[in-house]
Parts: structure tokens; sequence; C-alpha cells
């Protein structure tokens, strides 16, 4: 799997005019769980999805669909099995919200400026979290995703913005690889905020999520949070990638019902 930043994938989504309905009226699913029910024993891993692999070879790597690059780049066209217009994974915004707040207040417990926050949003797909973060007032906002796709549709998105939003200012929607983030990144974020987007790098192959989760460390501020909702990533390989000598656990969501809540800080 090769994650370029040169993707010149065009999506060709249905559109629907902005300004003229609400965001919530194109929300037609309930949320759903696409990859918690997937575990490193499910027979799902054995499934044929040679129908979805390209040109990319390291798509040949892959645990599962779900850590393609061409069945990303396929769902996002229309072709998945999810919906390519938006797309909530494993829990919307109403339920990450309160660990967003509580995990970023000050040691006495104050409530930081939501303007002043700057958030990255790793694969961020067709999710509507970018949009619901800016309506909520964090409008320091990064997002980025190795399918050319997921972008076009989060540009959609955004256009569901009330008039006058001004988010091109603020908010950066880049084609981007999880294991090879920019330099200038470098120390840049307070939070990453990350639904999924680990569960299908580690899908994508042997060493890929240990990358991503350097590369997510040189991002953050020290001291930075890192809110992580997962379901597949073996609990081995999360604790080895979020080791102890550089991150501190201060929310463990292993015996989370469905999908893990994790909160993890940057030594």
């Amino acid at each position: 799997m090769t994650l370029s930043t040169s993707c010149a994938f065009k999506a060709t989504l249905p559109s629907i005019p902005p300004h003229q309905t609400s965001p919530s009226r194109i929300r037609r699913r309930p949320p759903q769980e696409p990859l918690s029910q997937f575990t490193t024993s499910s027979s799902e891993f054995e499934k044929d999805y040679s129908k979805f692999q390209g040109d990319d070879d390291e798509d040949a790597n892959a645990r599962s669909q779900f850590g393609t690059k061409s069945y990303w780049d396929a769902m996002y066209e229309g072709m998945g099995d999810f919906d390519a217009d938006e797309y909530s994974w494993y829990y919307g915004f109403e339920v990450l919200k309160p660990y967003l707040i509580e995990y970023t207040a000050d040691d006495d417990d104050n409530k930081q400026d939501k303007s002043t926050i700057s958030i990255l949003i790793p694969g961020c797909g067709n999710d509507p979290l970018l949009l619901d973060l800016y309506n909520a007032g964090y409008h320091r906002l990064t997002a980025f995703d190795y399918s050319a796709g997921a972008i076009e549709r989060q540009k959609t998105l955004l256009e569901y913005l009330p008039i006058g939003s001004n988010y091109e200012d603020t908010v950066e929607l880049s084609v981007e690889d999880a294991r090879a983030l920019p330099k200038e990144w470098a120390q840049s974020f307070d939070v990453i905020i990350e639904k999924g987007a680990l569960d299908a790098i580690y899908l994508s192959g042997d060493g890929n999520f240990e990358q991503s989760v350097k590369e997510f460390s040189r991002c953050l501020i020290p001291g930075g949070i890192c809110l992580s909702f997962s379901g597949v990533v073996p609990e081995e390989v999360r604790r080895d990638g979020f080791d102890k000598e550089n991150w501190e656990w201060l929310r463990d969501g292993s015996d989370d019902l469905k999908a893990g809540c994790f909160v993890l800080r940057k030594r």
C-alpha cells in the first residue's frame, strides 16, 4: 500500500447544494460499528477482497479488506459497503465530546478556550467529526486521509457550515501518509482525535501501526492528548505502540463494551 500524497483520485460522489439544508438532513443512517465486530481471530480476515485490489502493491500485505487503500478509494466512489456521502465511525460527536472537554481542561479543571486548541484528525474519511467540531467552537482543525476521495468528501461536508464561517482560514485538509506526516507538523497539535484510523492502519500490514503512533507523538506538543476510538488493534500491540515510557495512559478502553475509548498523554 503506497500511501501517497500525490494521489490523483477524484471523487465522483453525489453532491447536495450547500446551504439549502442542514447537515443533519443527510445523516440518514444510525451509528454503526463497521470495524468493532472484527478481532484478530475473526474469519473476516480470511475474506476474499481481491476485487478491491488495484495497482497498489502494498495492499497485498493487508490483514483485511479494511486495510487496503483500494477498498477505501472504492468506497468514496460509491462502490463500498458503507455510505459514501457521510458515515460516523464508531461513535458520534456527542459521545466523544465529554472526553474532549474533560481531558483538555487544565489542572484546576478549568475549560480551555476552544478556539485556541489545535486538533489533528487522522484518517478523517467521510466522518462528520470535522464539521461537528467546527460547529462546537473548535476552529483550529487539521484533517488528513490517504484517500483523496475522502478529502473531497470533507470539502463537501464543510459547505454545510453557515455562510460567512470563513473556515478556509482555520481548517486544513490534506492527503497524507500517517506513517510519514509533514515535517512542519512537529509539535503543532494539542489534541489528536482518531476514530478507527489506527484500526485500518493496523490492518494494512506489519509495522504500520507502530510507525503511525510515532508520527502522532512527533506531531503532538509535550503533554498533548490522543483520543483513540478503536476496536481492532490487539491489546499487546496497542500497549507496545503507546508505551509507558513515552505515553501516559489516562483512560484504558480495553473493557468498554463497544469500541474502546483510549486517552493517552504524550510525556
